[in-house]
């Protein structure tokens, strides 16, 4: 599947919540679209707004009359049982570029207006494709799911950088479930999130944790 930066992109005008309340019933119940926009889950006409942003990221597929998870939306809604809602920003930072460079633009700005922003984002978009740009309402959608991921915050008219929330949310789930050695959380078995950043350790039986490694292997994940 290929995403690409499109002409003038527009997302749904919905908050973070709602897409994952969407996630989470999907999960539990695949229901038909009818039936999403019934609940308050959807919007828009047709196969509704967030259905089509849901599958042009690879999260939902609808087939037989039913929205269902694909394997990377079960993918994501594991993860979230263990890190939260912080799981959201790798998927979108991989698969939804405008979102990308408006984290990439914070963070090299560390802060920055809010309107500079949003030129800024278009700049660095338009070097990519020169016909496409990040249209206002869409950027004002990715700036609310940023700042509610916890990847910005607002002090008056400005935006700062607040940094990478599945960095936070990693190191945040190992302080609960480990015990922190030197650079290094160890835990149980039962405990490990990507297996493949977790090292057996004896004698006591526990396995050594790589931040850093588990936070690359989440974004990849979810790499197109």
């Amino acid at each position: 599947m290929a995403i690409t930066v499109q002409r003038s992109v527009t997302f749904p005008p919905i908050r973070l919540k709602r897409i994952d309340d969407y996630v989470l019933y999907v999960a539990k119940n695949s229901p038909s679209v009818n039936q999403l926009r019934e609940i308050g889950l959807e919007i828009g006409r047709g196969r509704g707004d967030i259905t089509r942003f849901l599958e042009r990221i690879g999260v939902v597929e609808t087939g037989g009359g039913v929205v269902s998870l694909t394997k990377l939306g079960g993918r994501l809604v594991s993860l979230r049982e263990e890190l939260g809602l912080a799981v959201y920003h790798a998927l979108f930072y991989k698969r939804v570029p405008q979102y990308m460079y408006l984290v990439d633009s914070l963070k090299e700005a560390i802060e920055i207006k809010q309107e500079e922003l949003y030129n800024y984002v278009n700049e660095k978009i338009s070097k990519i494709s020169p016909t496409a740009w990040v249209n206002r309402v869409a950027f004002k959608t990715l700036s609310h799911i940023a700042e509610e991921l916890g990847v910005v915050e607002k002090l008056n008219s400005l935006l700062r950088y607040r940094g990478d929330p599945v960095e936070a949310s990693i190191e945040a789930y190992y302080r609960e479930h480990g015990v922190k050695i030197g650079q290094f959380f160890y835990v149980s078995l039962d405990k490990v999130i990507v297996e493949q950043c977790a090292k057996f350790e004896q004698p006591q039986s526990l396995y050594k944790i790589e931040i850093d490694c588990v936070v690359n292997k989440i974004y990849e994940i979810f790499s197109i």
